[in-house]
């Protein structure tokens, strides 16, 4: 029982430093994330402004799409000119492509708590262990190292959560107004 007992320990002591390293990695590409959605907020007003334009003259809807420089109209038109004549596919893409980018939200929304739990709880073995021998240089570098990746990997999950929440308002919108300016009749192909 003591061998399968060191072995787990052993085997949970290693992944302490990959813990780590990931909740690092995850807390990078979370703030180049913030980045990206605060640049595209910064353009809501112009991805509005073309769709709002489209709808109101649909016998030109196709002409206010393509002056949208960025979102989901132009990443529409750029996708409507790979499939010429097949609207459907090139919306269908459109979906497609924006669920796999706010699945990676989710994604991270669910593990990086996780794995702030996992940096919580295998620090807390030798943080033990240094309680019973004396050692408080030991619990307390553990219980720092414990703690910060709980609060590390929980605000890394709020900010992707918030993320997500967010970006899909925005993109079920833009969604809902592109199905509609497509579906009616005065749009022509």
């Amino acid at each position: 029982m003591q061998t399968l007992q060191n072995y787990l320990y052993q085997i949970s002591g290693t992944l302490l430093v990959p813990t780590l390293v990931m909740l690092l990695g995850m807390a990078a590409w979370v703030v180049l994330l913030i980045g990206g959605m605060l640049r595209e907020g910064l353009r809501r007003t112009a991805v509005r402004r073309c769709l709002r334009q489209a709808r109101q003259d649909r016998g030109q809807a196709m002409r206010h799409l393509s002056d949208c420089p960025h979102g989901l109209p132009a990443r529409f038109i750029a996708l409507d000119a790979a499939h010429p004549g097949e609207r459907e596919k090139a919306l269908e893409d459109l979906e497609n492509s924006v669920a796999a980018g706010l699945s990676k939200l989710t994604w991270i929304t669910r593990i990086a708590p996780m794995l702030g739990l996992m940096g919580t709880l295998i620090p807390l073995g030798p943080a033990l262990t240094g309680l019973a021998s004396g050692d408080m240089k030991m619990l307390s570098g553990n219980l720092v190292v414990a703690f910060t990746a709980t609060v590390i990997g929980v605000l890394i999950g709020c900010a992707a959560y918030t993320m997500n929440t967010v970006r899909r308002n925005w993109y079920d919108r833009d969604m809902s107004d592109l199905e509609h300016i497509l579906s009616t009749p005065s749009a022509p192909p």
